[in-house]
């Protein structure tokens, strides 16, 4: 996964290209989620870069005219990319845009931006694709907490295996693939599951919030963490033969779902319950970031994830999937999964499975 860091000017994107953003992306979060600059600060920013980094630009927060997107884009096509929002609209009007964007495809590379909270609609990407757009990603309009205090990141609008079946379609058309939307420092190994090509952030490049100016140690500090969880992605060089190490543990996690061989268990779903030990290699002496821990909640999400295929015959099925799945990520040792069904026996009826990592 690349980083892709949002900044308003030159001085940021300095910033962020010295703390090892991967993607300069350009945008005034003072103007809303797709807030545009001008121009001429476009020329500045890409003066500033140099070459070293791609820099994208943000189409602005426009209504679903063709005109009016079409205009925006002519005036940024000296970027790598222009990013173009589908903001909510009837599908015809957000459609017509796409298509009427197909010659500006030709010469510039656009994104689309689909929105979390924002009539998302992902039926659009084989239109995008045939329209010749260069990728797609998620964000989310609202920015920051709501009224009530709690986060509004991407998470809390789509799921996971939402996300995951998102970059999977859109790959398979041969669209580059990014998830952003207020995006925070817990959220890239989880998000690392969808394998998106990128991730975006604004806020959480500052030392305060969104509309505050990047910070390079803020910076630094997720290259670290994308770092760490590209790392996790390959498999270990050998086998391990001892089982000592530190464990993190999943219990109790109950999911309803369809499961079972017999007829009557399909169409109908039954709670499973989810019981997951990860041997994991020894913490550090200090451990203070999320990029030096192994989070539960990448347990937790491969537990969605494996339970978000529709109907399974057999525990066994999803204790072998869980099991292999959490074993890709190079930090885990060993894994002992527990799968139970709740609805048969007196109790509870099911599987346990350890499984360690094979040599390569």
């Amino acid at each position: 996964m690349k980083l892709l860091a949002s900044v308003r000017d030159a001085a940021e994107a300095r910033i962020v290209v010295e703390g090892g953003a991967d993607i300069v992306d350009l945008k005034d979060p003072d103007k809303g989620a797709l807030g545009a600059v001008s121009p001429q600060v476009l020329a500045e920013v890409i003066a500033a870069v140099g070459g070293e980094r791609p820099v994208s630009a943000v189409a602005g927060d426009l209504p679903m005219e063709s005109e009016a997107v079409l205009s925006a884009v002519d005036g940024l096509k000296a970027a790598h990319f222009v990013k173009v929002g589908l903001f909510p609209a009837t599908r015809a009007a957000r459609l017509a845009v796409v298509e009427a964007l197909a010659p500006a495809a030709r010469q510039t590379r656009l994104v689309a931006v689909l929105f979390a909270d924002g009539a998302f609609d992902p039926t659009l990407l084989p239109d995008l694709a045939k329209a010749g757009f260069a990728g797609a990603m998620i964000d989310t309009i609202g920015k920051g907490r709501g009224d009530d205090g709690r986060p509004r990141g991407l998470l809390a609008h789509l799921a996971l295996p939402e996300l995951a079946a998102f970059v999977e379609e859109a790959r398979a058309l041969g669209l580059m693939t990014g998830l952003a939307g207020s995006l925070e420092a817990p959220d890239v190994s989880r998000l690392s599951a969808a394998a998106p090509d990128y991730l975006g952030f604004r806020g959480a490049l500052t030392a305060g919030g969104r509309a505050d100016p990047v910070s390079l140690a803020a910076v630094r500090g997720l290259r670290r963490i994308l770092d760490q969880a590209q790392d996790a992605a390959r498999p270990a060089a050998a086998s391990i033969a001892s089982q000592d190490g530190d464990l993190v543990f999943v219990r109790d996690m109950v999911v309803p779902m369809e499961i079972g061989a017999y007829g009557h268990e399909r169409g109908r779903r039954q709670d499973v319950r989810f019981g997951v030990e990860a041997r994991i290699e020894p913490l550090g002496a200090d451990p203070r970031g999320m990029a030096d821990i192994y989070s539960y909640d990448i347990i937790m999400d491969a537990v969605r994830l494996v339970t978000a295929r529709g109907h399974v015959e057999l525990v066994e099925t999803l204790a072998v999937d869980l099991a292999e799945r959490l074993l890709c990520d190079g930090r885990v040792r060993a894994v002992t999964v527990r799968v139970e069904k709740l609805a048969l026996g007196p109790g509870a009826v099911g599987i346990e499975i350890e499984r360690r990592r094979a040599a390569s």
